[in-house]
């Protein structure tokens, strides 16, 4: 028996309107200040195809200020689905205003009969996004944020075919993602605007890695990456005062960052690889003025090729 629960809310000015359902189809529309809403969806864990495929679908919409999808600081579950191995799942949130949260949390869920998705799109200043996945399969998380001071947060633990998207318009805003093993593709970030900032952990992900595009001033990219044996990471910047530093250790590494304008810095560094061919290389370009580069490989069949055009730039290589 297919089951679905429908819920539409909405919440005038400074009052609070809250919801927890549970089903396969859930609608919030909330109007107002300081609202707060939940979803939890389960779904079946067979493929048993006797069993009806039935796709969890939630979709909150809050327009106005200090609202809450979870808990304040995304302290609580938000919209929490699991358990759908036959119909997929679909989340979006879309808050517009100020100091509003939201979180998505997907856990033990696969796309073999339909989509899995997870959306958070947040219009103003000061707004919190977190996004959490475990155990998925071919599940692409996003963030779309645009406004000043917003906060992001991507994590996803034991899924494959995964991928991330985060943009980010304004100034001073910050990303946060991790991703543990994970096989093939990884976090893939664009962010565009001035002041962003993107810290991207990648651990035992085979076939993954992280690729970040930022096209802005004052950006700033910190990655890391461990225990992936076709490992790369690609890292793009347009504009000045960019700064961006790769890690990798393990297995066949590959690194290319790539900063145009003023007064970058890129730091590289590849540990040492079991990987039967070997692993390290790294390519480093820059174009613009007071560049500069540090370029460190430890291990085996190790590469490096540094371009830099402009005046002031400067760099040094360690090989060991």
């Amino acid at each position: 028996m297919r089951t679905t629960l429908s819920a539409v809310s909405i919440g005038v000015s400074f009052a609070c309107a809250c919801q927890l359902a549970s089903g396969q189809t859930v609608t919030v529309t909330q109007q107002g200040y300081g609202n707060t809403s939940s979803a939890e969806q389960v779904g079946t864990v067979t493929t048993d195809p006797a069993i009806p495929m039935m796709e969890s679908t939630a979709t909150i919409i809050q327009i106005g200020d200090n609202n809450h999808v979870g808990g304040p600081g995304a302290s609580g579950s938000g919209i929490f689905q699991r358990d759908n191995h036959n119909g997929g799942a679909s989340a979006v949130v879309e808050q517009y205003g100020s100091g509003n949260n939201a979180s998505i949390t997907q856990d033990n869920t696969s796309s073999a009969h339909g989509s899995v998705d997870a959306t958070i799109t947040q219009r103003g200043i000061l707004n919190d996004a977190t996004i959490r996945q475990f155990l998925m399969t071919t599940s692409p998380a996003t963030v779309e944020q645009n406004g000043i001071g917003n906060v992001a947060r991507v994590e996803q633990l034991n899924s494959s075919d995964t991928g991330i998207r985060a943009t980010q318009n304004g100034n001073g805003n910050q990303l946060m993602i991790r991703q543990y093993d994970g096989v093939y593709y990884g976090p893939e970030v664009t962010q565009n605007g001035d002041g962003n900032s993107a810290w991207i952990v990648s651990e035992s992900s085979p076939a993954a890695g992280p690729v970040v595009v930022q096209t802005g001033t004052l950006n700033s990219v910190l990655t890391f990456q461990t225990g992936g044996w076709d490992s790369s990471i690609t890292v793009g910047q347009q504009g000045a005062s960019n700064r961006a530093e790769v890690n990798q250790f393990g297995e066949a590494h590959q690194a290319s960052t790539d900063q145009n304008g003023s007064n970058n810095f890129v730091s590289v560094t590849q540990g040492s690889t079991n990987w039967p061919i070997g692993g390290s290389t790294a390519q480093v370009a820059q174009l613009g003025n007071s560049n500069s580069a540090i370029l460190r490989q430890y291990g085996d069949g190790y590469a490096a090729r540094v371009n830099q055009t402009g005046a002031g730039n400067w760099s040094n290589v360690y090989q060991h």
